[in-house]
């Protein structure tokens, strides 16, 4: 069975970009601007979650801790997408479970991903 990417990032070109690499990768890949209500990511049921920190109506560390926050969604990693320069800070405040810069290297998405999903501990 395919793992599941969420994409929550209000850029479509990004969101696409990001969709092609991941899927390439063998993930499944939905993607969204942003979700209209939390519960309509429940039935795609992600495997891990890339946020975009700059969404349209809400933060994306404000998502996230809502995320963090839902015990039907609080299991599943969030990876935060941004191009701040306390993208680290951001991460951490919001309990996200990583971060990635933009722009990002295709190997680095991988990479992140892969490990977010199969538990593995961030490299020292």
């Amino acid at each position: 069975m395919k793992k599941k990417v969420l994409i929550i990032e209000n850029d479509q070109d990004i969101r696409h970009i990001v969709a092609l690499i991941l899927e390439e990768e063998g993930f499944e890949t939905l993607s969204i601007p942003e979700p209209n209500d939390l519960s309509e990511i429940i039935p795609f049921a992600p495997d891990v979650i890339l946020l975009d920190e700059f969404i349209n109506a809400l933060p994306g560390h404000r998502l996230c801790k809502k995320i963090k926050q839902i015990e039907s969604l609080n299991h599943i990693p969030v990876i935060i997408l941004s191009t701040a320069n306390n993208i680290e800070l951001i991460a951490k405040e919001c309990q996200a479970n990583d971060h990635i810069r933009k722009p990002f290297e295709v190997q680095d998405l991988v990479v992140t991903v892969v490990r977010t999903v199969n538990h593995q501990p961030l490299a020292c």
